[in-house]
């Protein structure tokens, strides 16, 4: 008879085990998808690829597997009703291991627990393609400062996730300034799709900042910005030529890094300074030292960035952060997309709330 302290010791063995193989010692965690430095970004059109880390998510299925064999050996049969965050009742998790393939992991985009912009969507990474969201949607709650409020998800392919597929979550209007942002999905064991599950809840809290709003007028050649609505600068810049126009629309901040390397067709520019990263396609808000006849004359000569005065750029720097947004009201450029970055304003209300690529209603 083999009694439960030589259970443990030989479950946490076995998991030692297959941790080890399944994660090598000198393997580097994978950054967080916008919010890290930036450094070696090509910054004009070209896509950087990011290793999809397989490995770990083979070991906390290991962890899964083992967890729920421990019942049986211990003669515990009861079941574990999970934390549930929204405030909502959610169903028992069974405590038999689901078959091979059909659980549904999701994972935060972003760090939890920080300060960020009014723009900035909440950005959950799902682990396999899942093909309905009406369960998720439904199980979502959303709190400002305790209250609730109204959001709804959009879904989209991501080739730079740990997974195919990632939601977006925002309000109809930007988050409110200097509020606490608390969102709760009670997911976990819900379908996700015909032979699909959730196997987790989700969670995320942030904080956001003032309410920063910057505006680049491509005709007067001007950025502006405002705080609270209070204007506190205006910028000279120069923006994308005729043959790389940079894209209109409503951007967000999405990284900051100092200093990166840029390239494009022709040049390559390395220790590009205060570096903001407005989409994946390689624009940027950063210092152009290289091109300050033609900031200050007002001259679109850029590959699609937008080029500031050294000293400009350092102070953009400081004031704005991460979740910020920056509009194109009149960029030459087509208007910004999903699949570019957090192009998530320039989806209209009406069609934000259908889903996406995966149905919520």
């Amino acid at each position: 008879m083999i009694d439960e302290d030589d259970v443990r010791r030989l479950l946490g063995s076995a998991f030692d085990a297959r941790a080890r193989q399944s994660v090598p010692d000198d393997a580097a965690p994978p950054p967080p998808r916008f919010a890290g430095p930036t450094q070696g970004a090509d910054a004009h059109g070209h896509r950087r690829r990011v290793v999809r880390w397989l490995a770990p998510a083979a070991a906390a299925a290991a962890v899964v597997a083992v967890v729920v064999a421990v019942p049986a050996l211990t003669g515990d049969n009861s079941h574990e009703r999970p934390n549930n965050a929204a405030g909502t009742s959610a169903p028992a998790v069974h405590t038999s291991a689901p078959a091979p393939g059909d659980a549904v992991r999701v994972s935060a985009g972003n760090p939890s627990g920080r300060a960020y912009g009014i723009a900035m969507p909440v950005v959950a990474y799902f682990s396999q393609r899942i093909t309905n969201a009406r369960a998720f949607s439904a199980a979502t709650s959303v709190t400002v400062n305790g209250k609730p409020v109204h959001g709804a998800w959009y879904f989209e392919r991501s080739p730079k996730g740990p997974g195919p597929i990632e939601g977006h979550l925002r309000l109809r209007t930007y988050w409110p300034a200097q509020a606490k942002v608390h969102v709760a999905v009670a997911a976990r064991g819900r379908p996700a799709g015909p032979g699909l599950h959730f196997a987790n809840n989700f969670t995320f809290d942030f904080a956001t900042g003032p309410q920063t709003l910057a505006t680049v007028d491509a005709a007067r050649h001007l950025l502006t910005v405002t705080t609270d609505g209070k204007p506190i600068g205006e910028y000279p810049v120069s923006l994308g030529t005729k043959r790389t126009p940079t894209a209109s629309g409503v951007k967000v901040i999405m990284a900051k890094g100092s200093p990166v390397c840029m390239s494009g067709p022709g040049y390559r520019e390395c220790g590009v300074q205060y570096t903001q990263r407005l989409t994946d396609t390689g624009e940027y808000l950063h210092a152009a030292p290289w091109n300050t006849a033609n900031i200050k004359a007002g001259i679109d000569s850029s590959n699609g960035c937008t080029n500031l005065l050294k000293g400009d750029a350092r102070r953009l720097y400081r004031e704005l952060q991460v979740g910020d947004p920056v509009l194109y009201p009149n960029a030459t450029g087509p208007l910004m997309t999903m699949s570019e970055g957090y192009g998530d304003w320039d989806v209209p209300w009406k069609v934000w709330r259908t889903g996406g690529l995966v149905p919520t209603r």
